[in-house]
């Protein structure tokens, strides 16, 4: 079977080549475990952020009706206290005066 040394370094040779093929193999493996692990948290950070972004559009939204809604009211206030105004100090300008 191994007649000569040279028969024996082949069987070592193509025994170690078999070992890094297992090792490349198993290298690759991982590197591509990693690969995938790191695609699957950006995806999840996009869908997160996705939906961040829909709760703050929803938020503007929301901001930007109730804005509207808050110069109406400021007017109205407005107006209250210009008529409570007006009436006391109208009530001021009737009070009968006193005797001193």
């Amino acid at each position: 079977m191994l007649e000569t040394s040279k028969d024996l370094l082949f069987v070592v040779l193509s025994f170690c080549i078999l070992w890094v093929t297992v090792f490349i193999c198993w290298m690759l493996y991982y590197v591509a475990m990693f690969l995938k692990r790191g695609y699957d948290i950006t995806r999840g950070i996009k869908a997160k952020l996705e939906k961040a972004d829909k709760v703050l559009d929803a938020v503007k939204e929301r901001v930007e009706k109730s804005s509207s809604h808050l110069a109406i009211v400021a007017e109205g206030i407005k107006q209250l206290v210009m008529y409570l105004v007006d009436k006391k100090m109208g009530k001021e300008e009737k009070k009968p005066k006193g005797k001193k």
